[in-house]
């Protein structure tokens, strides 16, 4: 495995990491089951500074290569934050006294959506 693609997988797993710890902080507040809004905001920033810069990286390598291929879909990710947001907005609809949804959340999906819509968006002019 040579040094650019060691790098980016790297960065992958850290993001992979703090992508599983944000949606478990995240859901572990939202349910009540551990207080956990004094972490929120510093999560939130984590993983999307992680994010963006696997994301920037994966970028970069795809368009500086030409056979630059990702086995990786950003597809999934969204699929399963875009799962989570409803199951806490549905649930804050039916019952807003014991559901609420945290900003940070808001802040975070929207932000992931952003960054694959960039990405994506580079894949296909690349192509």
């Amino acid at each position: 495995m040579n040094d650019k693609k060691k790098e980016l997988n790297f960065w992958r797993i850290l993001s992979n990491f703090w992508g599983i710890v944000a949606a478990i902080i995240f859901s572990l507040t939202f349910f009540a089951i551990s207080d956990l809004n004094h972490l929120l905001t510093d999560i939130t920033i984590i993983y999307l500074s992680i994010l963006s810069i696997y994301t920037g990286l994966k970028e970069y390598n795809r368009w500086k290569s030409a056979k630059f291929m990702s086995r990786y879909h950003g597809e999934i990710f969204v699929i399963l934050w875009t799962i989570l947001i409803m199951v806490f907005i549905l649930l804050s609809a039916f019952d807003k006294n014991n559901y609420k949804l945290a900003t940070e959340f808001t802040a975070t999906y929207l932000s992931v959506l952003g960054i694959f819509a960039i990405s994506r968006k580079s894949k296909n002019l690349k192509s």
